[in-house]
């Protein structure tokens, strides 16, 4: 385990000369007039640490309205799903369960991070809520983890190796589209690339039951890929994980570090709290819904 930490951070440290010029992208005075706003809306959370407010005024460039939109439709769409922002426990034996069966990583590539999430077999007892209960304790945990510098971009893979026609009914597939919505919509993140490796024979079908809901530009940078050979085209081998040919740490003793530190941190996932906007105070905005945002068009599905 201290292995897999020192490892990440001798990663991390390595880039800092490559980094120096972005320390300063994000202002201190940016981050106190954003927790002066915060401090100043009734019906939002005041408990983000410096480092989530930094990575999303850093994914707004820097615009204070932009930012604070970002956080109000982040913290409202958290508040609109108790199904799996609360009841966090990640001791919890549901917890545990879906912790063994997925892999979530992130691996620096240059000025670019590269996050994976992987789901690694699918027993009979596959519980969908508590694996994605367990995927947001995972992001909270990202969100909170300051580096030397912010990454200029994100690249986003899932890996569908173990997705067989037997998961499709024990999935929630409109609150998956929810959920997958909120991600790549309300995530600090500068999204650059999506990928979909190991795609199954039946991927169009699982691409159909979801491109209603996510809009055409994120649609215009995903790719899909028959193998995980297919990420090779976009991202320096080097900068993967051992297993996807690359150089970087498997990703199981990767996740093996992530899951131990959110159990060390477990207050932080008791409180069912965290981070929601007070629904009852504000409920709309603009006369739209929370859900009112989740629409859009896809383009051609293409396996490479």
């Amino acid at each position: 385990m201290l292995r897999s930490l020192q490892v990440y951070h001798t990663h991390i440290l390595a880039l800092c000369p490559v980094w120096n010029q972005m320390m300063n992208q994000v202002s201190k005075r940016d981050v106190s007039a954003i927790r002066d706003w915060l401090a100043k809306e009734p019906y939002m959370p005041n408990t983000f640490d410096d480092v989530v407010i930094e990575k999303f005024l850093y994914s707004c460039d820097s615009s204070l309205e932009r930012t604070k939109q970002c956080l109000e439709t982040f913290s409202s769409r958290r508040a609109a799903m108790p199904e799996v922002y609360c009841h966090r426990d990640p001791l919890a034996s549901a917890l545990q369960a879906a912790f063994n069966i997925t892999l979530v990583t992130t691996y620096m590539a240059g000025e670019e991070e590269v996050l994976i999430h992987k789901l690694t077999s699918v027993p009979e007892d596959f519980d969908f809520y508590a694996c994605v209960k367990a995927f947001t304790a995972q992001s909270d945990n990202w969100l909170r983890r300051p580096l030397p510098a912010l990454p200029t971009n994100h690249l986003v893979v899932f890996d569908l190796q173990c997705y067989t026609l037997k998961l499709i009914p024990k999935v929630n597939l409109f609150y998956f589209q929810k959920f997958l919505v909120f991600l790549l919509e309300s995530m600090p993140v500068r999204l650059k690339q999506v990928h979909v490796i190991n795609c199954p024979s039946f991927c169009d079908y699982l691409y159909n039951l979801v491109k209603p809901a996510l809009p055409e530009y994120i649609c215009n940078l995903v790719h899909f890929h028959s193998d995980h050979t297919g990420l090779h085209k976009f991202i320096d081998k080097k900068y993967l994980p051992k297993d996807y040919g690359g150089e970087r740490e498997t990703m199981a003793e990767q996740n093996a570090f992530w899951i131990k530190d959110i159990c060390d941190k477990r207050k932080t996932y008791l409180d069912d709290n965290l981070w929601k906007a007070d629904l009852t105070k504000k409920l709309t905005k603009g006369g739209a819904s929370v859900d009112d945002c989740m629409s859009g068009s896809f383009r051609t599905l293409v396996v490479d």
